[in-house]
């Protein structure tokens, strides 16, 4: 970009007398001063009104009439007559803030030639009194500029086009009345990259008198205008964009249900639910193989069995891995084919049963049941018809919480990152998880054997560097719990959560989480001080037989505690390792 570049300020204005004063003057009062003021009088019908206003500011704007034609006339015509590099539309009826322009320059400064820029905006009455503001999100524009279009973020008063890019684009269209301004969009997205930037530097006015509420052309160039931009897009960017087709047409529908374009709604509805029914059909043809260890528990595993054998979906294998137990079950006395039974002749560990079940599943998704627990009916249909419409690798749901009563416990996490709250406090009880077996094949992912506690959260975070989770938020499965469980025993819960510190800390994917990982020490040092005030004798001496230490290295745990700004948490993760390792 060239230095001091030259902004045209375009003003098209149909009987503008109310409001257009506020418009020109906003534009004049500009701190960046290399500026031009472009009024288009698009054949006002106010007895002269708009025009003596604007004729009032004499060559502090340069002013020009023509024959009523709409919008797009007064903007093309203004496009012929500037001679600056950059143009800038102002509605007569909105406002600049005074740092617009000088604002929008100094950004433009971090992109090329062939950027475009728009921002966020104030909302004001007919009054001028500002009342909301429209702030948008950022990030997904950054990482999904075709959001900008598809999500209607951008209002033609906050953007900055440079003057090729109508040399290279065209023009707007004359023959549209009312998205002329999107269908300009749509073409310039073609060769320019529109950024967003994240700052409010005018207000745009709702008043009755606004095209939008007064055109008959509305809802007809709406309709025919978002038809052309949804369906303009690639297969692989609607995958790209959404995760997958379905979820691209969904999202649209949701954004469209704020809109009143009726043709283009019924269009979404019926591509969804057309999408919906090819995926259910697809998903009949699926195997799902439900691992299932089993130690010790003849009486509980049948109830685990019988859930399976009672699921909806009917394509299904179950592997029972036997990890040594004193009560065996015998293969010959099981007669559903569907049942493959694996006995290891030395208990090995649950870790160890489930690599093994891994291994053995011919299906493309594997499912996990502990011998102990249940699957409602419909669980595996619903989440595996879930996982296809997302086109994701790995699922979890809500379960039921089953000792003296039922306890639902809900694992929605709405706007937080999974991954992060695996690490500082993970919900997902193994028997709600679903996945795609080449995932694990793929990056050679197992449960690590030699550890009994945590080893599920470790697994998890092993899945979570290749692919995204999703949630499923309802209630599939029945997670039964005594005292020997994890969840009532502070011994195990204690050991777990080293565990699962130790793989932090050397990991390199991990050991810089510094927040989520200083909750986690935080719970540890909270864990450790229950036990020491309590004061027993008989859990102090549990305490120090817990085996192992935290394998990092002293400088891995210098630059960690150097990052943490908090005194008191940086005293208290200090503590847990020297809890943990006895010094």
């Amino acid at each position: 970009m060239k230095k001091n570049p030259k902004v045209s300020i375009i003003i098209p204005v149909y009987n503008g007398k109310d409001y257009m004063k506020e418009a020109i003057d906003s534009a004049l009062s500009q701190t960046y001063k290399n500026i031009e003021i472009l009024v288009i009088n698009d054949g006002s019908t106010d007895n002269g009104a708009t025009k003596r206003i604007a004729k009032s500011y004499g060559n502090k704007i340069r002013y020009f009439e023509k024959e009523n034609g709409g919008v797009s006339t007064a903007l093309n015509l203004a496009i012929k007559n500037m001679t600056g590099d950059y143009f800038s539309w102002l509605s007569h009826d909105d406002r600049y803030y005074k740092n617009k322009i000088e604002s929008q320059i100094e950004y433009l400064k971090k992109y090329d030639e062939n950027t475009i820029i728009y921002t966020d905006y104030d909302l004001m009455d007919e009054n001028s009194n500002v009342f909301a503001k429209s702030i948008k999100d950022h990030e997904e524009l950054t990482k999904k500029p075709e959001y900008a279009l598809l999500r209607g973020a951008i209002n033609g008063i906050t953007l900055l086009i440079p003057r090729k890019a109508f040399e290279d684009c065209g023009n707007f269209r004359e023959d549209l009345r009312c998205t002329q301004d999107y269908e300009l969009w749509k073409r310039m997205m073609k060769k320019y990259k529109f950024v967003h930037q994240p700052e409010i530097l005018g207000t745009t006015r709702l008043h009755k008198n606004q095209t939008g509420n007064t055109s008959p052309y509305v809802l007809k160039e709406n309709n025919d205008l978002w038809m052309n931009i949804i369906e303009d897009i690639s297969d692989e960017d609607k995958t790209r964009l959404d995760n997958s087709i379905y979820l691209y047409y969904y999202n649209m529908r949701e954004f469209i249900k704020t809109t009143n374009f009726d043709k283009i709604l019924d269009f979404l509805d019926n591509k969804v639910n057309n999408l919906e029914k090819q995926i259910k059909k697809d998903a009949k043809k699926v195997l799902v193989s439900v691992v299932i260890p089993y130690y010790n528990n003849k009486l509980e595993i049948q109830r685990a069995i019988n859930s399976v054998l009672k699921q909806t979906h009917k394509l299904i294998e179950i592997i029972i891995v036997d990890d040594g137990s004193n009560e065996r079950l015998e293969q010959n006395k099981i007669k559903n084919k569907s049942i493959k039974l694996y006995r290891f002749e030395k208990n090995k560990g649950v870790s160890a049963a489930r690599n093994y079940g891994i291994e053995k599943a011919k299906g493309d998704y594997i499912a996990f049941l502990d011998a102990d627990d249940e699957f409602m009916p419909q669980k595996i249909e619903n989440q595996l018809i879930y996982m296809l419409k997302t086109n994701t690798k790995f699922s979890y749901t809500s379960y039921m919480r089953c000792n003296y009563n039922e306890v639902k416990i809900n694992c929605d996490c709405e706007n937080i990152n999974i991954k992060n709250k695996c690490i500082s406090n993970c919900d997902i009880a193994t028997p709600t998880v679903m996945l795609e077996k080449r995932l694990l094949e793929k990056y050679n992912i197992k449960y690590k054997e030699k550890i009994h506690y945590g080893e599920d959260v470790i697994f998890y975070l092993e899945i979570f560097k290749y692919t995204n989770p999703i949630i499923l938020n309802e209630y599939l499965t029945k997670v039964y719990v005594d005292i020997n469980s994890a969840f009532n025993n502070k011994m195990k819960q204690i050991e777990g959560t080293k565990n699962i510190l130790t793989y932090l800390f050397n990991d390199e994917d991990y050991n810089m989480q510094i927040v989520e990982i200083s909750k986690l020490c935080y719970e540890f040092y909270k864990m450790l001080n229950f036990h020491d005030d309590d004061n027993q004798k008989n859990s102090n001496e549990k305490l120090q037989q817990i085996n192992g230490t935290l394998l990092i290295e002293q400088s891995k745990l210098k630059k960690y505690l150097n990052t943490l700004h908090t005194k008191g948490l940086k005293y208290c993760i200090i503590r847990v390792f020297k809890k943990i390792i006895g010094k």
